[in-house]
């Protein structure tokens, strides 16, 4: 019986320096800072996403700029722009529930918000907009499910 209060006091001591090493090593991350803070609704029933720093790179969030169509109409000879389209990488758009399309635009760093488009034709890599953001407007190109998913709640 002497040998088995000697192995209590050991395991205690053990349990206890992996107890408080776990414990030391979650406080290294506030609990208290969102990844991702949603705004209120629109008119439109759109939220605004703002997300940390750390957020945004864990999620591996890329922009690029809507750029105007170069495709040429059928009776056109030259490359001239296509009534007013607008292309984006298709990986931008992202269908609702109702199947209407959208992209996530970033009005300032950090902060998206959904933008409603119709898309004109699907390319192997591009999608064509009769409607949407002008040209020059930055938009999500990858990470726009994970932002579709913060704005929507899913995970909360």
């Amino acid at each position: 019986m002497r040998y088995g209060g000697r192995w209590v006091v050991a395991v205690l001591i053990a349990v206890g320096t992996g107890v408080s090493g776990c414990s030391s090593a979650t406080r290294d991350t506030p609990d208290d800072v969102a990844p991702a803070v949603v705004g209120n609704a629109d008119a439109n029933g759109v939220k605004s996403v703002k997300l940390t720093r750390q957020a945004f790179d864990r999620l591996g969030i890329e922009t690029t700029g809507v750029r105007e169509s170069t495709a040429a109409t059928p009776a056109a000879s030259s490359a001239a722009p296509s009534g007013g389209s607008t292309v984006v990488p298709y990986t931008a758009v992202v269908y609702d529930t109702t199947g209407v399309a959208w992209v996530y635009t970033m009005p300032e760093p950090l902060r998206f918000l959904r933008r409603k488009v119709v898309v004109e034709r699907v390319g192997a890599t591009d999608a064509t907009l009769s409607e949407g953001p002008a040209v020059g407007t930055l938009v999500v190109s990858k990470g726009v499910p994970e932002l579709y998913g913060a704005e929507l709640g899913v995970g909360r």
